[in-house]
């Protein structure tokens, strides 16, 4: 299912799909945690198919956690003990944000794909267009994606699973026998 709606959003938008597919996997456990079918993270934007308000954790500086607090509506954060502290200064907070709901896994997975050459992304986007480079492309949006240290690493080791290739290979497979079916 994740290969399969991976596919068909990397044909729409040429968003990789092992990208979206390691980030789904990190996101929901292999979809054993996709809330309404939000299998990204991806939080409420105005024309969403609908919120909810979800536990999760973030990395915030002090700036960061007071304009994230201001916002009000539910949103909570409590500092993890013990204290972590990333590269930026940042700590690692337990939070409740407000994130968008999916009518489907397909629609979150168009979602995501549309957002992957815009604002932050399109620098990364623009580059991975002219080197075909995902490893490059993962190392450049990991840090905007999510505050983890280790995001970009954990992307890639997924990518590189053997059974993550063998699900691509297998989407890719279906796709082409069913377009000449």
């Amino acid at each position: 299912m994740i290969a399969t709606a991976a596919l068909d959003a990397q044909q729409k938008t040429q968003c990789p799909g092992l990208l979206m597919i390691a980030q789904c996997g990190i996101e929901t456990g292999w979809l054993h945690s996709a809330p309404q079918n939000n299998c990204f993270g991806i939080k409420e934007y105005a024309g969403c198919h609908g919120r909810q308000l979800l536990h999760t954790v973030e990395w915030f500086t002090d700036s960061e956690l007071q304009w994230f607090l201001s916002k009000g509506d539910g949103r909570t954060a409590e500092l993890v003990h013990p204290v972590q502290t990333d590269k930026r200064g940042a700590h690692k907070y337990a939070v409740q944000d407000w994130f968008s709901t999916f009518a489907s896994l397909g629609d979150c997975f168009a979602k995501r794909a549309a957002m992957w050459d815009k604002g932050p992304y399109a620098k990364a986007a623009d580059q991975y267009r002219q080197d075909n480079d995902l490893v490059s492309l993962v190392r450049n949006i990991a840090p905007i994606y999510a505050k983890d240290p280790a995001y970009a690493d954990q992307v890639l080791a997924i990518i590189r699973q053997s059974d993550v290739q063998a699900a691509w290979q297998t989407a890719q497979r279906e796709v082409t026998n069913n377009a000449t079916a």
